[in-house]
């Protein structure tokens, strides 16, 4: 029988292998909770820098859920801390940083692994650290990793603001720098973790911004009135008070201070920009001063190009700014400089003022009474800009002899004063018998041509225009007029410089604007006085040693002067007393030995008036002073220029004197400048020469 043969047919059929995701055989053990360990402030300072404000704990496996190991680690890529309730704003926050624990439970940035810093974080939108696809922190398996999220606050951060943050993380396999496979979070944990720490307040876990630690008695009381102001001027923007303690709430002393570390000033409404402020100040009020805000009240602290929309913060939050002792009040003003152009006739600004009083960190230190009043102080009253017509001002001075004064121009508007024309209609008038008008030359950026000088009539007319490719200006001095006094003009005699055609009306035949627009200004008349030449005592226009014998021979007794005479020869300190002194001086004066001082500081009036008027001016340490003698002076204005006639500074005061401080100075170079003085007084508006003076550190 033969053996039947089977055949057997193998079939290679392929396996198709499918790859499971090595993840999906990782457990979902991973927790994340709170540490509860006493890290994070519950009451952190305004100003106070890495506070931790959250401590996480991941734990791998964790003791909640599925505790058991499944010999993965958790690899996180990325962590978010956002803001999830609470009132402090995000801009308080000004920086958040997540740091990883070395170990040992206690946050201590100079050895805990910092994970990344963020500036300015928008804590509303969400805060991530790490980076998508990457390993951010490796969990190991059956370890743990806790996390101090930390952050930096705003030295204005509110008294009483509160926040609340969530942390949620993400983890993934196979990120770059990490493991295949990673555990998963376990479903006990609910993420986002909200902060929930020792100390915090339960069930809330708010954090509580806490300036002071003294009683909350201390009122912001704003007292500021309605004001107006022209384009250029000093302006008080807000007036308040602090009063420790308020009239209002817990009035009771608490045997504290306020101590006041910063005050944040905000745009609140109105149509100016911050581009239109040049300069704000904060004055504590003096009491060496007159009611209300004067230069020389207290300066506290001075910010340039301030960014009224952000908020100007005066103060760093840790040197004291002010003390207000404890059952008093102190007054502040808050004085802004405004641009000499760029306004709307009718263009306001309203500003707030937000109060930081904080207990000093020094030992002992000191404690403060808190803020009462709720933050911020809104300004009752708007500052409203009237912007004047365009101006043309003609100088004034006392003089000897040859001396040039200023054409000056303000509130021209933008793009600024781009030709200026005299003629033929209108002209510079003047009385030939007086004054007689030598050349008309331009400054800055400007340049005159077709000069015509009438010296019989007393009538000047000329073109001005701007440079090609220059800059215009809005505000300075654009012209100067060279003037001598006329051979036979007395002491004493004034002459009023004008603008105006044959009839004596006033006429400017163009002012027009660099864009070309054609405007009508205002005109300010000049006024020339002539002066006195010190030493010539016989008045015949020179110093020699005759004037030193007949000085000589008043004081012997044998000659009379007159008053002028008398003024001519007391060259000599002590002023008011003519004695040998003066005869010496007068003497090497007309030997040339000596120069005897003839000042132009004199300030002729811009009205009719007569009044005489003197002006000094000195630099120390630092601080230009100019001082007006004279009764009655209610305001004095120094304005300072650059030597091509832009104008770089003005600054205003009540009373005689002005004090330009460092502050006022900052940020110029050291060089040669002009300034003018316009001073308010009982009778009338004074303005002064252009003066110099050099800068130097």
């Amino acid at each position: 029988m033969g053996m039947k043969q089977k055949l057997w047919l193998f079939v290679l059929v392929p396996i198709l292998v499918l790859g499971w995701s090595a993840g999906a055989w990782a457990d979902d053990e991973t927790d994340v909770f709170n540490a509860n360990a006493g890290n994070t402030e519950p009451n952190p300072n305004p100003g106070e820098n890495f506070v931790v404000i959250q401590d996480v704990i991941v734990s791998d496996p964790g003791p909640f859920g599925d505790t058991t190991p499944d010999s993965f680690p958790t690899a996180i890529e990325t962590v978010t801390i956002r803001k999830i309730g609470g009132t402090l704003e995000d801009h308080f926050v000004i920086a958040l940083r997540l740091y990883l624990d070395d170990g040992d439970g206690l946050f201590d940035p100079t050895v805990d692994r910092l994970l990344g810093a963020v500036n300015a974080p928008r804590l509303s939108d969400g805060v991530v650290f790490g980076r998508q696809g990457e390993l951010l922190v490796l969990v190991p398996n059956n370890g743990s990793a806790e996390f101090f999220v930390v952050a930096d606050f705003a030295n204005d951060a509110p008294d009483g603001a509160t926040l609340r943050t969530s942390f949620d993380l993400t983890v993934g396999d196979s990120l770059i720098g990490g493991p295949t496979t990673t555990s998963r979070i376990d479903s006990a944990t609910s993420l986002p973790i909200l902060n929930f720490d020792a100390g915090l307040p339960v069930p809330t876990g708010f954090i509580r911004i806490t300036a002071a630690t003294g009683d909350a008695e201390t009122d912001v009381i704003d007292e500021t009135p309605a004001r107006t102001a022209r384009p250029g001027d000093s302006v008080v923007l807000q007036e308040f008070l602090v009063s420790d303690p308020g009239v209002s709430g817990d009035a009771v002393p608490d045997g504290y201070g306020t101590l006041i570390r910063s005050v944040t000033v905000r745009k609140v409404g109105g149509t100016i920009s911050s581009d239109k402020i040049l300069r704000l100040r904060l004055f504590r009020a003096s009491p060496r001063t007159p009611p209300g805000w004067d230069e020389k009240d207290e300066l506290l602290a001075v910010v340039n190009s301030p960014d009224l929309e952000r908020g100007v913060v005066f103060g760093d939050g840790g040197r004291r700014l002010m003390r207000v002792n404890d059952n008093a009040e102190e007054r502040f003003y808050v004085v802004a400089d405004l641009a000499p152009v760029g306004f709307v006739n009718g263009d306001t600004l309203r500003t707030s003022v937000e109060i930081v009083a904080r207990d000093d960190k020094t030992d002992p230190g000191e404690l403060s009474s808190a803020i009462e009043t709720p933050m911020p102080v809104v300004a009752s009253n708007q500052l409203i800009v009237e912007v004047p017509p365009p101006t043309l001002i003609i100088g004034s001075a006392s003089i000897t002899g040859k001396t040039r004064i200023p054409i000056m121009i303000r509130f021209v508007p933008a793009p600024g004063l781009g030709e200026l024309q005299i003629g033929p209609d209108g002209a510079l008038t003047f009385d030939p018998n007086v004054v007689q008008v030598l050349t008309i030359k331009g400054v800055g950026p400007y340049i005159v041509d077709s000069v015509n000088i009438d010296s019989t009539e007393g009538r000047a007319q000329f073109t001005l225009t701007l440079k090609p490719g220059r800059t215009p200006l809005n505000e300075g001095v654009i012209a100067e007029i060279e003037i001598d006094k006329a051979p036979d003009a007395p002491v004493g005699e004034s002459v009023r410089i004008d603008i105006e055609d044959i009839e004596g009306i006033e006429v400017v035949d163009v002012f027009r604007d660099a864009a070309g627009r054609d405007l009508l200004p205002d005109i300010v008349p000049g006024t020339i006085t002539i002066k006195l030449i010190k030493g010539d005592v016989d008045g015949d226009g020179v110093v020699t040693i005759s004037d030193a014998r007949l000085a000589a021979r008043f004081i012997l007794g044998l000659e009379t002067l007159t008053p002028e005479q008398e003024e001519a020869a007391d060259v000599a300190p002590p002023m008011g007393v003519i004695d040998a002194t003066d005869v010496r001086w007068i003497a090497q004066a007309a030997s040339g030995l000596r120069k005897l001082e003839q000042s132009n500081a004199a300030l002729a009036p811009l009205a009719t008036n007569k009044s005489a008027r003197t002006l000094t001016a000195r630099l120390r340490a630092g601080t230009l002073e100019v001082r007006v003698s004279g009764q009655g002076i209610a305001q004095t204005t120094v304005r300072l220029f650059t030597l091509t006639g832009k104008s770089v500074t003005t600054v205003q005061a009540s009373g005689p004197v002005v004090r330009l401080s460092e502050g006022d100075l900052a940020g110029l170079p050291n060089g040669v400048y002009l300034y003018t003085v316009t001073v308010l007084g009982p009778d009338g508006v004074w303005q002064s020469d252009v003066r110099k003076f050099v800068l130097v550190r």
